[in-house]
């Protein structure tokens, strides 16, 4: 039994059965049916369907976005921008698939051959719960409008919302076996990756879930693409502008309450500067309004789950124990709910903390002392992870200096790291393999086939 419950009011609103294999196997087989057909499809025709989807989710973006809040407990607020961000990204691969997957003609050596992109089929896909529709619509929209398929299985926690997407697919049109939702158990997830009809895996998710599917996709030969958490360094270097810097930080961690993979959860700061950010970070910290997150004046409201407030409480108390210095928060909130974690600051965090080598997956803020550029560099890069990181300061060629030698896949300089349709969205070491989004998205599942002629 798979259940939605409001994070904030804990009221259990819905439930649904999970599917046996007989029924997933059906959906396998009505994917695979329709990708026969899909896969020569006109790109004037999947955009109209793309554009579709896009001018539905906008008409509807009020109730989608409530439905972010009920299940997940985003702000009302920000779960607006989940929904329109969703239906941008989607106009964006409507508009540009077709230029990016032309066929790419070449002539050398006396040897004419073009290279044709050519879908490959069904692929199954696990999403997590933190952007329930944008996490969900990142990656299945490049490859359906590449001419794919896709079998999604979305997190547990988010049921209407996964119901609702495969609702909104065919309210625009697409034929059944295009988009599909499954309600699985977990144990049901190597049989599908090794159906014979099924071509690849798409994940995001825990390092746990990345390394179980991607071992299971390389058992039985299949492509995969993994995004598995990130620890992405917020860097501040000398500035006469701390209180933008500030302003930046508290978007760059709080968002979502934390709950992203690229939020910032490690703040490097210059030691010139170390005291007064400290200081300021904190004030401004302090100054967040958690409640309700319906209401427009809230900043932080409840975690997804009950059991993340147990995990961060647990990831604090130890690197305080490890002589971390508590500034603010460092536990629990019942005041309204059993979900809710007060936002947190510790500082003298150094490598060794459970704060410092762990993804904190909610609102807590690590702060750690540089003593020079090459220090800066030094703290970032002992991580496993290394998905993004923004880089303040008012000295332009320390900032290039830092976003060249940072080991991370996206350098934000002056600017809160955020995703783009038109930007590869990836990362290295234990974060990603594979990429998402821009022409990378589009190619992820596709036979790049040369012809010689």
């Amino acid at each position: 039994m798979i259940t939605s419950t409001n994070p904030y009011t804990q009221e259990t609103t819905k439930t649904y059965q999970q599917m046996t294999w007989e029924q997933v196997e059906s959906k396998i087989i009505l994917a695979h049916e329709s990708f026969q057909s899909r896969k020569k499809t006109s790109f004037t025709e999947r955009k109209q369907l793309m554009n579709n989807l896009a001018k539905i989710m906008q008409e509807q973006f009020e109730d989608l976005a409530k439905l972010d809040t009920q299940e997940m407990g985003m702000l009302y607020k920000d779960a607006k921008g989940d929904v329109t961000k969703s239906a941008s990204n989607i106009a964006y691969f409507a508009e540009n698939a077709e230029k990016i997957l032309a066929p790419k003609p070449f002539d050398q050596d006396g040897l004419t051959w073009e290279i044709v992109y050519q879908p490959k089929g069904v692929i199954f896909s696990v999403m997590p719960w933190n952007y329930p529709f944008n996490q969900v619509l990142r990656s299945a929209i490049p490859n359906i409008m590449a001419g794919n398929v896709v079998l999604m299985k979305h997190a547990s926690n988010v049921p209407q919302i996964a119901e609702k997407i495969e609702q909104l697919f065919a309210q625009a049109g697409f034929p059944k076996g295009v988009y599909t939702n499954l309600f699985l158990p977990h144990d049901f997830t190597e049989k599908i990756i090794a159906h014979p009809l099924v071509i690849g895996a798409n994940v995001t998710g825990s390092d746990a879930v990345g390394r179980q599917i991607g071992s299971l996709a390389g058992k039985y030969l299949k492509p995969s693409v993994l995004e598995l958490g990130g620890n992405d360094p917020f860097i501040v270097l000398e500035t006469t502008d701390l209180d933008t810097i500030i302003k930046q930080a508290i978007k760059g961690r709080f968002s979502n309450y934390g709950q992203k993979c690229n939020s910032s959860k490690r703040f490097i700061v210059i030691e010139s500067m170390y005291d007064q950010f400290c200081e300021k970070f904190t004030a401004a910290v302090n100054q967040l309004n958690i409640g309700d997150p319906m209401n427009e004046a809230t900043d932080i409201g409840p975690l997804a789950k009950a059991s993340a407030v147990k995990d961060i409480d647990a990831q604090v108390k130890q690197s305080i124990q490890q002589w971390a210095i508590l500034l603010t928060g460092g536990q629990p909130w019942s005041v309204f709910g059993p979900n809710f974690y007060l936002p947190t600051v510790l500082k003298d965090v150094v490598p060794g903390m459970k704060v410092f080598d762990e993804e904190v997956f909610g609102p807590v803020a690590p702060i750690i002392k540089a003593k020079d550029l090459d220090d800066v560099v030094r703290l970032a890069n002992q991580s496993v992870y290394g998905l993004w990181c923004s880089i303040f300061g008012d000295n332009r060629e320390d900032k290039e200096y830092i976003a060249q030698n940072v080991e991370v896949s996206n350098a934000f300089i002056d600017k809160v790291v955020t995703s783009y349709a038109f930007l590869p969205y990836g990362g290295i070491k234990n974060t990603w393999y594979g990429k998402e989004l821009s022409e990378h998205g589009l190619k992820a599942f596709m036979n790049e086939k040369v012809i010689v002629k």
